[in-house]
């Protein structure tokens, strides 16, 4: 059985050896058949970014970027590891960047604009 971090690696592989990051539109409906449902009291999805953290080799991390209603921007962030294959670990309110120092300020950034791909580990899809 494919396990949710293989899937989600396939993905990531998918979009980034195509070029083509219409490969990640499936990541906010597998998250919700895995029960993380997506906001939708606060917040309109932007876009999903899929990324590779440089302080492990072992995890890819999504994040679903909203604008909220008093029109600034947020991020809800999962992460998945080859560890533990079918577990999903969420992280709300900044919380991902004390686990993963290089994503400090990411959370709220304000100034983020989507590009399908911003480094050799992140894709992004405008949704």
């Amino acid at each position: 059985m494919v396990t949710r971090f293989q899937q989600i690696v396939e993905l990531h592989n998918r979009a980034a050896l195509s070029g083509d990051a219409e490969a990640l539109r499936p990541i906010p409906s597998l998250l919700a058949s895995w029960g993380l449902q997506p906001r939708a009291d606060d917040g309109t999805l932007l876009w999903t970014n899929l990324s590779v953290p440089s302080s492990v080799s072992d995890a890819v991390t999504i994040g679903l970027r909203y604008v909220k209603r008093d029109g600034s921007l947020t991020e809800d962030i999962f992460e998945l590891t080859s560890e533990n294959p079918d577990a999903v670990t969420p992280y709300y309110r900044g919380k991902y960047q004390t686990v993963r120092p290089e994503y400090v300020g990411t959370h709220k950034f304000q100034g983020a604009t989507p590009r399908s791909f911003t480094s050799t580990n992140t894709c992004c899809l405008y949704m």
